[in-house]
C-alpha cells in the first residue's frame, strides 16, 4: 500500500484525490494539509511514501517546504517521493522546484488518475506494468483467503475481512507492521468506513474464536512457537505477521 500525504490549497481538489485513491485499492491518501506548515508537521508525522506538494500554499509556500525537506535528508526516516504540482508553467519555477528536490512536476488542471499513475511510478518505478500488478495482487488475495479457510477463521466475522485485507497489505509492504495501530489500522479503516478501534476489536474476535473453534492442527503448525505462553494465542500483530512471511516465503520458493 502506498501511503500518500497531499499538501494543496484547494479542498475539491484534495477531495477528488482522495475519492480516487480510495478507488484504486493500492494507495492510502494517509493525511491532507492546505498550508505547508501543517503539511510539514503530517510528512514527519505519517512519514509517507509520495507527497503530492502544491507550490503555491499559504504559510509555508512549496519551496519552504521542499527547503526544509532538503535539510532533513541526513535523517534515517527515508525521504518521501515528491510530486509537485503548479498552475504556473514557467520554467524556471519548475527548474527551482527540480533543484529542490521535488522528483516530477505536474502542471494543473490534470487528470487525476494519471497523478496517481505518476505516484506509483515513483515509489515504486515496476507499476508502469499495471495489469501484471493487479494480477499479483489478486493472487495474493486469493492466497490470503486460501489460508484464512484452512484455519478456520470464520468468514462472516468482520474481522474476517479486516484480516484478509491487513495480512494482503503486509505482504507487499512488511514496513505497515513498523506501525500496526498508527499506519496499518486506520488504512483498514478508511477503507471499510470503520475506525482504527473497531479494525482492532473485530481482528482480536476473528482470531480468539478461530484459535478455540478453528482447525486446531494447522493452527499449531503454523502458530506452533509463536503464541502467547499465558494466553496461547497469537497478538493480532504476531497472527498477520506470521501469515504475510509464509506467503511472501512460499512465493520465493515457488
Amino acid at each position: 500500500m502506498i501511503r500518500v500525504v497531499v499538501v494543496d490549497s484547494n479542498a475539491s481538489f484534495c477531495d477528488a484525490i482522495q475519492e480516487e485513491a480510495r478507488q484504486s485499492g493500492d494507495i492510502d491518501v494517509v493525511a491532507v494539509a492546505h498550508d505547508g506548515e501543517r503539511g510539514l508537521r503530517l510528512i514527519s508525522e505519517h512519514a509517507p511514501h509520495a507527497v503530492v506538494l502544491e507550490l503555491f500554499l499559504p504559510v509555508v509556500d512549496g519551496f519552504g517546504v521542499l527547503e526544509r525537506l532538503s535539510h532533513n535528508n541526513g535523517s534515517p526516516r527515508k525521504r518521501p517521493k515528491i510530486l509537485v504540482t503548479t498552475v504556473a508553467a514557467h520554467e524556471h519555477l519548475l527548474s527551482q522546484a527540480l533543484s529542490l528536490g521535488a522528483d516530477y512536476c505536474v502542471i494543473k488542471p490534470f487528470d487525476i488518475r494519471t497523478l496517481l499513475l505518476r505516484v506509483r511510478q515513483l515509489v515504486d518505478p515496476e507499476a508502469a506494468l499495471g495489469p501484471r500488478r493487479d494480477a499479483a495482487q489478486q493472487a495474493i488475495l486469493m492466497e490470503v483467503t486460501r489460508r484464512l479457510a484452512e484455519l478456520g477463521v470464520p468468514p462472516h466475522f468482520k474481522g474476517y475481512q479486516y484480516l484478509r485485507d491487513a495480512i494482503s497489505i503486509v505482504v507487499q509492504d512488511s514496513t505497515m507492521l513498523n506501525g500496526v495501530t498508527k499506519y496499518l489500522y486506520p488504512t483498514i479503516a478508511r477503507r471499510h468506513g470503520s475506525s482504527p478501534q473497531r479494525v482492532e476489536r473485530a481482528i482480536r474476535n476473528a482470531i480468539e474464536v478461530t484459535m478455540t473453534r478453528g482447525n486446531l492442527e494447522e493452527i499449531q503448525r503454523v502458530f506452533g512457537y509463536s503464541v502467547d505462553a499465558g494466553k496461547g494465542k497469537p497478538s493480532n500483530s504476531s497472527f498477520i505477521a506470521r501469515l504475510a512471511d509464509q506467503i511472501r516465503l512460499d512465493a520465493r520458493v515457488s
